[in-house]
């Protein structure tokens, strides 16, 4: 079974707040883990954003870095390919999805995932009409 695992989610990881706990039994109970490429540059982003929104200090900005790395060592990375652009454009427009959301749906889709796990209810929302099991770490 392939659980496909958001930014959202995998920030869950790095960051201790709500759904935390939930995104960690997913991760530990997966049996492959997967993710598209540009998840690199969205976490970093979002791990930046929290030590300029002081949600992080700079020393835990930098240990989420590195632990970061960790985490990204145990997906497999979905490549940014011209079909996945073309899916992502077509699910962006057919269910009003921000343009990562998007790429997540479409990296999601194309390897067949099983689950989907993210705490964005648009996305959540879409992957169910796709056919994908969703786990939002914010739902009971």
């Amino acid at each position: 079974m392939i659980t496909y695992v958001d930014t959202s989610s995998l920030l869950k990881l790095l960051i201790e707040e709500p759904g935390s706990e939930q995104v960690g039994l997913l991760w530990d109970t997966a049996d492959a883990l997967a993710c598209v490429a540009l998840v690199v540059v969205e976490a970093r982003a979002a791990l930046a954003a929290a030590e300029r929104g002081a949600r992080l200090t700079q020393v835990q900005h930098v240990e989420a870095k590195s632990e970061l790395s960790v985490l990204l060592d145990e997906l497999t990375m979905v490549a940014i390919t011209d079909d996945l652009i073309a899916q992502a454009a077509e699910l962006a427009d057919r269910e009003a999805l921000r343009a990562y959301d998007a790429v997540h749906l479409a990296a999601a889709v194309t390897i067949g995932a099983d689950v989907l796990t993210s705490a964005d209810t648009a996305l959540c929302a879409a992957g169910e009409r796709c056919g994908l099991h969703v786990a939002n770490p914010l739902e009971p």
